[in-house]
């Protein structure tokens, strides 16, 4: 054990610090619920929009050809080890689905950002599969008669969808897309119910939108400010939405858009696994 005495300066600093986090995060919290509540859904698609286009590592062909997370790899070993024909929403840049063609299963995939759906194709061609990911409406489902046999719901774009009416209409439009019993995996930031900053977001965002008339901020909703290089290399700051989620609103959700949670975890990075209810299960509301 080290019992080297800690500085009298040192300790004041820690003192300092610890003091200081809580303003700090109430102010973020503020700063994040008074632009929730100004800025509109299409200026907050806009922004995302940016933010992507931005981003080298959703085009750098070693990021995309890295293969799966170890939480995704354990999900596939446990749920997808029967399924064949996989469809995957929010593409991105293309990982995901180059990483499942190339374990030997049958990927369709759609995007709503068109240069990461030009992205995910050239990758597609470079290593010898169909370019075939396609450009869909954000929030939207490509539809068509294809039944699929397990759903991945991209890498963190489930918690970029704006609402939860909103997602639980997703999430009943890709469940007609496959069978009953047949796993979907989604994936996001997790919270824990009591946190009072997200609290304090909700009531400043709704305060401003109740003024405009405007959809309400949900409780989990938060504006994360990114820093992003454009113009040569010139850093900006570009704010983008995203929904954290508590364990419950992943349960209700998956439920009310026609699945079951089978699997939830808060560990390496939040997601969860879903089971598509039987339509009579669905009718009866299973528990």
């Amino acid at each position: 054990m080290n019992n080297q005495k800690i500085p009298l300066i040192i300790r004041i600093y820690f003192i300092c610090y610890k003091g200081f986090q809580k303003p700090i995060k109430l102010l973020t919290a503020c700063f994040s619920g008074f632009w929730l509540g100004v800025l509109e859904k299409e200026t907050l698609h806009f922004i995302d929009e940016f933010y992507y286009n931005n981003t080298e590592m959703y085009f750098d062909e070693k990021h995309n050809r890295k293969n799966f997370w170890d939480w995704e790899k354990k999900v596939l070993n446990e749920y997808f080890q029967k399924c064949k024909h996989l469809l995957v929403a929010g593409v991105g840049g293309g990982r995901e689905v180059l990483a499942l063609r190339q374990k030997g299963y049958y990927v369709d995939g759609f995007e709503c950002n068109p240069r990461l759906v030009d992205n995910a194709n050239n990758l597609m061609s470079k290593e010898g599969f169909t370019p075939n990911i396609q450009l869909v409406p954000r929030d939207h489902c490509p539809g068509g008669s294809i039944i699929y046999d397990g759903l991945i719901i991209g890498w963190g774009t489930y918690m970029l969808i704006q609402g939860r009416k909103q997602r639980v209409a997703f999430l009943k439009n890709i469940r007609k897309q496959t069978c009953a019993q047949s796993p979907v995996l989604l994936s996001f930031f997790p919270r824990r119910g009591n946190e009072r900053s997200f609290k304090v977001i909700a009531v400043i965002g709704n305060a401003i939108r109740w003024i405009l008339r405007r959809d309400p901020v949900e409780t989990g909703d938060d504006l994360p400010t990114y820093i992003v290089s454009v113009n040569n290399g010139t850093p900006k700051y570009i704010p983008y939405y995203v929904h954290y989620f508590t364990k419950e609103e992943i349960v209700s959700e998956l439920s009310d858009g026609g699945f079951k949670m089978d699997f939830f975890s808060r560990g390496e990075y939040g997601h969860a696994v879903g089971i598509a209810l039987k339509e009579s299960d669905e009718l009866n509301g299973e528990e």
